[in-house]
């Protein structure tokens, strides 16, 4: 599994991943932005809400405005993550191609759609949209808000990831074969990749690093199934 997170890693600094990958994250910063430049009273007023919930944070006015200010780039923060990996649906077989070409050279067998993986993104991004800003809280309590964020990322990627980096390659039939074997390997890809989000700024590129990493891991297994 190191391997893998190793040749992940390199890849992502090749030239064309590279430019790829910025396309997302450029878009998702500044359609965010011009949400947030719009309705800045809205969403301040909605984290300062939310703070009112924190314990021992409600009653201190110069603590509450700090918190506010955290919130407010932490949340921008995660809608780029969040729209850059809906988004990557769309980049995402150029990157699959680039690497099968690279290292495995399998036959494209499989029926991936953009339309597919945005569908598949989407309503993995409703469910964490919703737990986050029922969570929302928790998020800042040391310790709690990690374990918090572990659990809400890996329910976020691990299908949307898992279709996007096997889906061009393989049949339904062995998209479902590999989809049903080594779960535990996958909880454990997944967790893994899910621990490179706690790297600051780092993190915008993290879902196509954990989509190079799902990629390597897949097509190993292609190949072996093959």
């Amino acid at each position: 599994m190191l391997k893998i997170l190793f040749k992940s890693l390199k890849d992502l600094f090749n030239k064309k991943i590279f430019f790829i990958s910025l396309i997302p994250v450029i878009v998702a910063a500044i359609f965010w932005g011009i949400v947030f430049f719009i309705f800045h009273n809205e969403i301040t007023n909605l984290i300062i809400s939310l703070v009112k919930h924190i314990p021992f944070v409600s009653d201190g006015g110069w603590i509450v405005t700090i918190v506010e200010t955290i919130g407010g780039i932490f949340i921008y923060y995660e809608l780029i993550i969040l729209t850059s990996i809906m988004l990557v649906g769309v980049v995402a077989d150029k990157i699959v191609e680039e690497i099968n070409l690279k290292d495995y050279n399998l036959e494209q067998k499989g029926s991936s759609t953009i339309t597919e993986s945005i569908k598949i993104s989407l309503k993995q991004n409703l469910i964490f949209i919703v737990l986050f800003v029922i969570l929302l809280p928790t998020m800042f309590i040391p310790l709690v808000n990690i374990l918090v964020n572990i659990v809400l990322w890996m329910i976020l990627i691990q299908t949307p990831m898992f279709y996007d980096s096997l889906a061009i390659i393989a049949t339904k039939d062995e998209f479902n074969i590999l989809k049903k074997k080594d779960i535990f390997k996958t909880k454990l890809i997944t967790f893994l990749s899910v621990l490179l989000f706690l790297i600051p700024i780092f993190g915008l590129f993290v879902y196509i690093i954990q989509l190079l990493i799902f990629t390597h891991y897949n097509l190993q297994r292609l190949k072996k199934l093959r």
